[in-house]
């Protein structure tokens, strides 16, 4: 039974959301499918009083999660919990769920024991009767168009080169040359490992493979050099060679400004910032502030975002900063997250 303390901190934690924009019309989430762009989680069982999820990737799962369901809607507890003989208490230590919709986009949101957001997973709707055959060949096409985002844009190099990339090609073009006159065009796709997992590596239809690394001007990419370890599976993986191109990303024919607008537009999941460098994580979550015409007392940020063009110092002319979105303050509150995750690792 969960003590009224608890209770109230339940409910404190709704009114919150409430405060936010997200609904609580209680849902059955029986048979629904979520992902953070790493790992899948389907809604196995549901009772009156909790739900049963499994964890997955296309590799390997692992065991199955009981999640209690609270007087609060949509808020479920983890059932692992610990008494307090001194004070007669129950206290939960691992997280809860919040069931939402933000901006038409259903999530469930993960909090950990002192109410901060620790994973998003979004809704997964498969097409297909057999849903497990729709997760297994589906879902690596959720993996993927994360890949796609983060490399997706207009680029150029020192030497005069335009890149255009898109989610299945990459235009490159004299930037001297009339618009959208290609010199070269490549279709691509993502390599995929031997664990059945996405890989930073671009395959391309002249059978080339380029290694990429986002950075905070745009990507580098390497010469992908092949190997093959003989033996039963003649297992094969890449590396990465020297430095081909680096591209820097300009933020033209954008509607929303900034080199990674999707972190106004949309919720981000751990798997599409997990590849980010920490100090390209810091990056992406200030440049939503600079959307707003928030103004930073680290010149370093300043000057970044004056580079991307006129948008920053047009955002700042407003007398007062505007309010960011809820999609933006769960997203700049998720980035805190990982990047204090990253900084307890170093310890």
């Amino acid at each position: 039974m969960i003590k009224e303390g608890l209770l109230r901190v339940i409910l404190l934690a709704c009114l919150t959301l409430a405060g936010m924009g997200v609904g609580h019309c209680q849902q059955s989430l029986m048979g629904t499918y979520w992902h953070n762009g790493s790992y899948f989680m389907p809604v196995l069982s549901e009772t009156d009083s909790s739900i049963s999820t499994v964890t997955l990737s296309l590799h390997e799962g692992s065991g199955v999660d009981v999640w209690r369901k609270t007087a609060a809607p949509n808020v479920f507890m983890h059932p692992n919990h610990i008494g307090n003989a001194w004070t007669d208490t129950i206290i939960y230590f691992q997280d809860s769920i919040v069931h939402s919709t933000i901006d038409g986009q259903e999530a469930l949101l993960v909090y950990g024991r002192e109410r901060k957001l620790e994973d998003i997973y979004l809704r997964y709707d498969g097409r297909s009767e057999n849903k497990w055959y729709e997760i297994s060949h589906g879902f690596d096409s959720v993996l993927e168009s994360d890949i796609c985002r983060q490399i997706m844009g207009r680029y150029y190099t020192s030497d005069e080169q335009g890149w255009l990339i898109t989610s299945d090609k990459i235009f490159v073009y004299s930037l001297s040359a009339l618009p959208n006159q290609s010199n070269y065009v490549y279709s691509y796709t993502i390599r995929w490992s031997e664990t059945d997992s996405p890989e930073r590596v671009l395959v391309l239809s002249d059978g080339r493979n380029l290694c990429f690394e986002m950075t905070a001007e745009g990507l580098d990419l390497y010469k992908g050099i092949v190997h093959v370890e003989k033996g039963a599976n003649d297992l094969e993986w890449i590396s990465r060679g020297k430095m081909l191109y680096h591209l820097e990303k300009t933020d033209l024919d954008k509607a929303v400004p900034g080199h990674w607008p999707e972190a106004s537009t949309g919720l981000l999941t751990r798997g599409y910032l997990e590849p980010y460098p920490t100090e390209v994580l810091r990056l992406i979550r200030n440049e939503i502030y600079a959307r707003h015409g928030h103004r930073f007392s680290d010149q370093r940020l300043t000057d970044f975002y004056n580079q991307g063009g006129l948008w920053y110092g047009l955002a700042t002319i407003e007398q007062q900063p505007t309010e960011l979105t809820q999609v933006e303050r769960l997203n700049v509150e998720f980035i805190l997250t990982i990047e204090k995750e990253r900084k307890n690792r170093k310890r």
